[in-house]
């Protein structure tokens, strides 16, 4: 008895020491009685006292004055990372005998238990929290919501609030009517319902494309937003009660291990992704590295250090947002371009992991926005990754199709010029005619390959009427061995014709035949003939055509001329770009425009659009090859039929125009 007597004495002197030093230093501190009931926080009208130690009761607590509590400074109290008890004293006036209700807006505080009385002056005591099954008087969802004794009409009450958690405790209190938590807005479950929807909608889509592709890189993402999502919504958000009490307590007490997983996931999709053995491959230490803190911080979570655990996911959640973006900005700057909407993600992260920090450290200002920044940022970060991932998938088509798609490019152009007019040696020629310089050389060489591809055919045509003539052959035998040669003779022949007929019209000028036709028909006849290749670039094709556009001039050299302005405009027009055509009246005539987009405008020679020698050779969006040949040719055609082929540069646009002479326009007119 006479030891316990001392003991007594001695805490009463150490509660009267707290007491006088606390009256010295904070003379100011005083409980506000609340007589307002909405859900705004009261933090700022709140005194709060920590009990480091965890022993304290409600009796000890009672006879201590106000004056050795702390006056709340902000709206939400935020008593941080701690292993302390901490008491909250409200004192409220009830208006009206009603229904009053004890809002604690955070999903995760350990141990919650609230000491009031009822009308009678009994004590009520109410115990709940994260780890405690439910209470008939408490309604637990993302918060707690406990309903108080009923006071009467401006009754004084007093409520004591014990608040621990091993983890960062933060304490959003609010005290509401049931009308005021029935006409909450219900803008932020709204919001939380949107991004949850978000969340799975990324879970399955990506689930679905690694079923699909059989890369690992999705597979990984996928683990990262299963193991994310958990940690967000079921432990930082509270939706671990929808599964029951059981679930809820299990989660509540190893949280941290989701977050562990989590960090391992991001770090190798973060290696995949940004083909970091190949950009950077000193950076595999450091991935190693940082993976095995979210292996330890899984570990300690599971084994129930939930102190550390909180701390180790604080300090490794930022250096490795941090180290994430650096290596991104890091790829990018090495030719990995899918890596910049994961720029953007890291970056949008890295700027609310700092504002939260800076909140929980008490540097900024602890609101509701701030408790919705992580999810926020999350579900913005998981959108933009998925935009990276599919910009990844895009690069990766194209880097293994690049030389197929070129190879087909060059068939299929090579096909629709020999559906025109062209057998396959005519196209060899041509070709190397349009390689050549618009000179007597050109004609030299043209002549060249023709007496070249003659020979042998006209030598075996010799040798067999020398033999008739030395009569070494029967007439049975001639006509024999003239019809085995009759299909290569007619080959040449009609080569030689057709090469005959260009050179004549370089060499003494074209002869133009004029006739009506429709301009709009032949132009939708000639883009049926180009839609694989605008298909194959994803070139959007606007029209603007009058259906009245016959025009008089020679059909066969405007069909040439739009073909390879189509030909050019495709050639030179970047992937995704438009091509517009317009056929407008215009003067008594109709005006055939074409304008295309241009991947460099820079590099466009205004020069080589003039049409007067052959240009350079040049290469398209999609290393399509030109020779040169085909602006000479529009120029010259366009010429003949009263003409000029008009060339305009504004911006990263190109297009050309020329005029032609309406159906109503006097035929007997010369056009050469």
């Amino acid at each position: 008895m006479k030891q316990r007597t001392k003991f007594n004495f001695q805490h009463s002197h150490t509660i009267s020491f707290v007491i006088t030093i606390s009256l010295f230093f904070c003379s100011f501190v005083k409980a506000q009685h609340i007589n307002s009931f909405s859900l705004n926080n009261l933090g700022n009208q709140l005194i709060y006292l920590e009990d480091k130690t965890a022993n304290l009761t409600i009796e000890k607590v009672q006879k201590l004055d106000d004056q050795v509590f702390e006056k709340g400074k902000k709206q939400i109290l935020n008593f941080g990372n701690t292993s302390s008890a901490w008491w909250v004293k409200i004192n409220y006036v009830s208006k009206q005998q009603q229904p009053l209700n004890l809002l604690i807006d955070a999903p995760n505080i350990e141990q919650i238990t609230v000491y009031t009385t009822d009308t009678n002056g009994r004590r009520v005591e109410i115990h709940t929290g994260s780890l405690a099954k439910r209470h008939p008087d408490v309604i637990i969802s993302s918060s707690f919501n406990i309903k108080l004794p009923i006071a009467k009409a401006n009754e004084q009450r007093t409520i004591y609030l014990r608040l621990k958690s091993n983890n960062i405790l933060l304490a959003p209190v609010k005290l509401a009517t049931n009308e005021d938590i029935l006409n909450r807005p219900s803008i932020r479950g709204g919001l939380e319902y949107i991004y949850i929807g978000l969340l799975i909608g990324l879970l399955l889509f990506n689930l679905f494309l690694f079923l699909s592709t059989k890369d690992i890189t999705y597979l990984y993402y996928v683990l990262y937003v299963f193991f994310l999502s958990g940690y967000i919504l079921l432990y930082l958000r509270g939706y671990a009660f929808m599964f029951g009490d059981t679930f809820r307590i299990f989660l509540n007490s190893y949280p941290h291990m989701f977050m562990g997983l989590s960090l391992v996931s991001l770090l190798t999709f973060s290696y995949r992704f940004l083909h970091l053995k190949q950009k950077a491959p000193k950076s595999k230490k450091l991935f190693y590295f940082m993976g095995s803190f979210g292996l330890l911080l899984f570990f300690s979570s599971i084994f129930g250090f939930k102190a550390i655990s909180s701390t180790i996911t604080q300090q490794l959640s930022f250096i490795t947002v941090l180290m994430v973006w650096s290596a991104g900005v890091v790829a990018y700057r090495r030719g990995h371009k899918p890596a910049k909407y994961f720029i953007i993600a890291w970056s949008l992260i890295l700027l609310s992991t700092i504002i939260v920090t800076f909140s929980l450290g008490g540097i900024m200002v602890q609101n509701d926005f701030t408790i919705q920044l992580v999810p926020v940022s999350v579900i913005i970060e998981l959108l933009l990754l998925s935009f990276a991932l599919g910009d990844r998938y895009k690069v990766i088509i194209q880097a293994e199709k690049k030389l197929r798609d070129e190879n087909l490019l060059l068939v299929k152009t090579q096909n629709q010029r020999l559906e025109e007019s062209v057998n396959e040696r005519t196209i060899q020629l041509s070709n190397t005619i349009i390689e050549l310089e618009e000179s007597n050389a050109v004609r030299n060489k043209l002549f060249s390959i023709i007496a070249h591809d003659l020979k042998s055919p006209l030598s075996s045509l010799t040798n067999i009427l020398s033999l008739y003539n030395m009569q070494a052959l029967s007439t049975e035998e001639l006509r024999m061995l003239l019809a085995e040669n009759k299909k290569t003779i007619e080959s040449i022949n009609n080569t030689l014709n057709n090469l005959l007929h260009w050179a004549k019209g370089q060499m003494d000028g074209t002869v133009t035949e004029p006739t009506y036709f429709s301009l709009t028909k032949m132009l939708e006849e000639q883009l049926l003939l180009y839609a694989p290749l605008i298909k194959k670039k994803n070139i959007e094709v606007i029209l603007d055509m009058i259906d009245q556009s016959e025009v008089i001039a020679d059909q066969n050299q405007i069909n040439l001329v739009i073909r390879n302005l189509i030909d050019n405009a495709i050639k030179f027009t970047p992937i995704g770009g438009k091509i517009k055509f317009e056929i407008k009246a215009a003067n008594e005539g109709t005006k055939f425009t074409i304008e295309n987009e241009l991947q460099d405008a820079h590099a466009v020679v205004m020069a080589n659009m003039q049409g007067g020698k052959i240009a350079n050779s040049t290469y398209g969006t999609a290393n399509e090859r030109g020779v040169g040949l085909g602006l000479l040719l529009c120029h010259e055609y366009i010429s003949n039929n009263n003409s000029v082929l008009e060339t305009h540069l504004a911006g990263n646009k190109i297009s050309f125009s020329f005029k032609l002479n309406a159906a109503n326009y006097n035929i007997q007119t010369p056009l050469v």
